[in-house]
């Protein structure tokens, strides 16, 4: 029931904003104020972690759908906070140790329910940073509990989530991560240094969007973060992770070309092209060659014989996005 509620409401809010609708009967707020505390007491209170699970995928799609015309009330989103911090904290009804009721962290830790549903609440921030902009998720951003880090002796899975959920929140955040560049940088450094090939390559790909949000920030560390990264490009390293590290490079290029010793850097770039696996990167790859072409990079320009074949194959190739 809860879905199809969800679904009305993503409806009415297309319905009135693409058609220009007046909803002078406060048609929208009246379900609203209905559909929105159903979920989140659900979401809080039922015991049944796959319904609670569909609760907070109903709020995710909520707030990537409507934007901030689901949080624009006060009260919404107060809610909406708490209950995301709680369920990153094991402290839900669906999470209680069922023979002592009391909350606990360890009740079906290897579960794959407990790793979605911790997924689905984490998934939830980068949405809520993108509704609200980044500026206005700073305060937010600030008390983000630090169970939500990729620390060591947590399990990979959870490490491998928190590492790919701060990296999305960085993305979501824009210029506004600035602040907390420097802290960022070395919460994705310590996961480039987990033994996880998952949590690694989540990691890269969080210090690329650090790179490119946070502007000329880290510019200084472009050499430290160069010689990390170059060392996962080897015949039998991850693939995934691979691909991160070209997209990191790739990020660089955009933000800041004239920090990058890119006689050096591009060929070998070029090398480990095409992308194999994350070919979602490909877009800021490819971006990062069409911006040095067209500044006339003659390093770039040197490249073309081996470029042009390659794009004219990834044009071709239907997995490469």
């Amino acid at each position: 029931s809860i879905l199809c509620m969800t679904h009305v409401c993503v409806a009415l809010h297309k319905v009135i904003h693409q058609n220009n609708f007046q909803d002078e009967s406060a048609m929208l707020p009246k379900f609203l104020a209905v559909c929105v505390p159903l979920v989140f007491d659900v979401a809080r209170s039922d015991k049944d972690r796959e319904i609670v699970c569909c609760a907070l995928e109903c709020v995710n799609e909520m707030l990537k759908e409507m934007k901030g015309g689901l949080i624009a009330d006060e009260v919404y989103f107060d809610s909406l906070v708490e209950l995301v911090k709680d369920v990153l904290q094991h402290k839900t009804a669906c999470q209680k140790d069922s023979e002592d009721d009391t909350f606990c962290d360890d009740v079906e830790d290897d579960s794959e329910l407990t790793t979605v549903l911790v997924d689905f609440a984490g998934s939830i921030l980068p949405s809520l940073a993108t509704a609200m902009g980044g500026q206005k998720f700073t305060p937010y951003f600030k008390k983000l509990p630090p169970s939500h880090h990729p620390k060591e002796g947590r399990k990979r899975s959870e490490r491998s989530l928190a590492a790919g959920t701060l990296a999305e929140i960085c993305q979501a955040m824009k210029e506004s991560i600035n602040p907390f560049a420097e802290n960022m940088y070395s919460v994705f450094m310590r996961g480039i240094k987990d033994n996880s090939d998952e949590v690694i390559s989540n990691s890269v790909f969080g210090l690329g969007v650090l790179i490119e949000s946070s502007g000329a920030t880290l510019a200084p560390r472009y050499p430290e973060i160069l010689g990390i990264l170059s060392t996962f490009l080897k015949q039998d390293g991850d693939r995934r992770t691979i691909d991160n590290v070209l997209g990191a490079v790739a990020r660089m290029i955009i933000t800041n070309p004239g920090s990058l010793p890119l006689d050096t850097i591009f060929p070998t770039f070029v090398k480990w092209l095409p992308l194999q696996e994350d070919y979602e990167e490909n877009i800021t790859v490819y971006s990062s060659i069409y911006g040095l072409l067209s500044s006339n990079c003659q390093v770039a320009i040197e490249q073309l014989p081996t470029l042009i074949p390659l794009m004219i194959t990834q044009l071709a190739n239907k997995k490469s996005g």
